[in-house]
C-alpha cells in the first residue's frame, strides 16, 4: 500500500505542466534562447483566450530585462518580470488585465547567463 501511495505522489510531481498548478494550463508557445540575440518572441495567436500567464525556463538560467505581451486588440502589457529565472523554475502566476485575452505574441529582452547551456523559455496560459 505504501509503495502505491509513493508511486501516485511521484507521478503527480512528474506531471509535464507543473506540480501545484494543474487545471486549465495550456502551453502557448516556446522559444530557444539565442546566445547572440538579446530579444526573442513567442507567437501564440492560435492558442485561444487566457486570463493568466506563467513563464517557465528550462536548460539554463535567463535574466529577463523586460517582457511585453502583445494582445489581439493591439494593446501591449508589460509584465513585472525583471529577474533571473533559473533552469526548471517559473514566474509566479501573472494576471492579465480585464477579461480573458487573446495573446498574439510575447516579446522578451533577456540575457543568458555566462557559461550557461542552452535555454528554452516556455509560455503557459490559463483561462
Amino acid at each position: 500500500m505504501i509503495k502505491w501511495v509513493v508511486f501516485l505522489l511521484m507521478a503527480g510531481l512528474a506531471h509535464p505542466v507543473f506540480a501545484g498548478i494543474s487545471d486549465g494550463w495550456i502551453q502557448l508557445g516556446k522559444e530557444k534562447v539565442n546566445a547572440r540575440m538579446e530579444r526573442d518572441e513567442i507567437r501564440a495567436a492560435s492558442k485561444g483566450f487566457v486570463k493568466q500567464v506563467v513563464i517557465e525556463v528550462r536548460g539554463a538560467a535567463v535574466y529577463f530585462d523586460s517582457v511585453a505581451v502583445h494582445l489581439g486588440d493591439g494593446e501591449v502589457v508589460d509584465l513585472p518580470v525583471r529577474s533571473i529565472i533559473k533552469a526548471g523554475e517559473r514566474t509566479r502566476v501573472i494576471d492579465l488585465p480585464g477579461n480573458a485575452r487573446l495573446i498574439r505574441k510575447v516579446v522578451f529582452v533577456h540575457q543568458k547567463l555566462r557559461d550557461a547551456g542552452k535555454a528554452e523559455v516556455i509560455l503557459w496560459g490559463r483561462k
